[in-house]
């Protein structure tokens, strides 16, 4: 066949205000079904004039009354020209439109097998979550994370704050916990990250995870792009039973934990904090975490002091009133949030 007897008609710009407007009536609609989805992107690709027309129109509904004001105005040619389609059908629905439209936008610039959530817990709360592929989180006190899932990955940035993950296993899909200027990725496992101030935390409870450095502030979406290789730089094998602290740029700390004191460190899952041979002022820099008080040690001679015990996460009085009959302090309540503990005289 001599594709030069092909006759390609023009499209014209009514044709795509047309198809704009129809697909704006389905995306007002807000229930697409997937392939229609495919066939959205595949219309905004096909032609650079596509999304212009589409954008012309979120402007129509976003501005209405100018519209209207200026439809005469012979500068005005590309508004005035799709004003006339949109009027008979888009009236009605004209705020609705507007609201739903911006959302659906941002959706349309999104790939479609493309999942995002944001979790978070105040201080003293904790939550727990099971994800759509069978991975449970339990998120600890004053923690927030966002999650990416799509077809090749399963990412999570932890913004602050700590939680333990169980993941289920899906070789296809790494699963990939971003803090501070690492990369968790596990390998069929349960584990604890903790992104602390100073330094950033990694407990393995089950299995085995590696761990990669990063640049700092890398998005989620760079996250989705490495390929395995990059994320296998300099990294750090970590298994059951051990822990990782890794502060700034120094070599990565790691230790191994009993079977007991693993326990104890997962002691916040069942609402409890559990100290042994502690010293005070990291036991209270921990409890501080849990309360919306802050105790403060008002005497240095204080800080070294070697504590024991389990407390309850729901009641900071006990905490409080169980170091002052231990050690013979006193308390001191400063305006609604602070206690000071000093010693007795």
């Amino acid at each position: 066949m001599n594709n030069s007897n092909k006759v390609i008609p023009l499209r014209t710009l009514n044709t795509i205000d047309d198809e704009a407007s129809i697909w704006l009536v389905k995306l007002d609609n807000g229930n697409l079904s997937d392939q229609s989805r495919k066939e959205l992107k595949t219309w905004l690709s096909a032609d650079k004039r596509h999304p212009v027309a589409l954008k012309a129109m979120a402007d129509v509904w976003d501005d209405m009354d100018e519209i209207l004001m200026i439809i005469d105005n012979k500068d005005s040619s590309v508004k005035v020209s799709i004003w006339p389609i949109l009027k008979p059908i888009f009236k009605p629905v004209m705020l609705a439109a507007s609201i739903s439209f911006m959302a659906l936008l941002l959706w349309v610039g999104m790939p479609n097998d493309v999942h995002k959530n944001s979790y978070a817990t105040l201080i003293g709360q904790q939550m727990d979550a099971t994800f759509d592929d069978g991975s449970i989180i339990h998120l600890n006190t004053n923690t927030h994370i966002e999650t990416e899932f799509s077809d090749n990955k399963r990412i999570i940035k932890l913004v602050k704050g700590e939680a333990l993950f169980e993941v289920a296993h899906d070789p296809n899909r790494p699963f990939i916990v971003y803090a501070g200027d690492r990369l968790v990725q596990a390998i069929g496992t349960k584990f604890v990250v903790h992104l602390k101030s100073e330094d950033i935390q990694v407990t393995v409870t089950d299995g085995k995870v590696k761990m990669s450095k990063v640049a700092l502030n890398t998005t989620l979406t760079d996250i989705n792009d490495l390929t395995n290789t990059a994320i296998q730089k300099d990294d750090v094998y970590i298994i059951k039973g051990e822990k990782v602290v890794v502060t700034q740029d120094k070599t990565p700390t790691l230790t191994f934990i009993k079977a007991e004191n693993m326990a104890r460190e997962l002691s916040w899952l069942n609402g409890k904090l559990i100290f042994v041979n502690e010293e005070l002022s990291d036991v209270i820099e921990e409890i501080n975490r849990y309360v919306e008080i802050e105790i403060v040690l008002n005497d240095p001679t204080l800080h070294d002091i070697p504590i024991s015990g389990r407390f309850d996460l729901k009641d900071s009085e006990a905490l409080i009133e169980a170091i002052e009959l231990s050690f013979n302090m006193k308390s001191e309540r400063i305006g609604s949030n602070k206690v000071l503990l000093t010693k007795k005289i």
